[in-house]
């Protein structure tokens, strides 16, 4: 099962610029009671966050929302293409390639009218 993440805080400068609402995003891939969130940190610089299904509803409290995402995952693609943003990296995880989604925002509406 995957989620993608929202959150509204970020310590990006660019991000709080640009973005309005969503400031970050993150894909999380579920497994039974694991959790694995591929947390973009900087262009070929991914880390991967093992936590578990009860912390995703303490990262509720703290800003993000989560949004149930039913498609193609490929995290290993996504890493080979060096995306230079956490949108791009979460678009080719995900194998969305609408152009116009270059924010967090615009990709929180998008999966919600799919």
């Amino acid at each position: 099962m995957l989620y993608i993440g929202f959150s509204t805080r970020t310590h990006r400068l660019y991000a709080r610029i640009l973005c309005r609402h969503f400031r970050h995003v993150a894909p999380v891939l579920v497994n039974k009671n694991k959790c694995i969130i591929y947390q973009f940190i900087a262009p070929n610089n991914i880390s991967l966050i093992t936590i578990k299904h009860k912390d995703l509803k303490i990262l509720e409290t703290f800003g993000w929302k989560f949004i149930k995402y039913n498609g193609p995952f490929t995290p290993k693609y996504a890493i080979k293409t060096k995306p230079i943003t956490c949108v791009q990296f979460t678009k080719r995880a995900c194998g969305i390639k609408n152009i116009a989604i270059q924010t967090p925002d615009a990709l929180f509406r998008y999966i919600n009218h799919k």
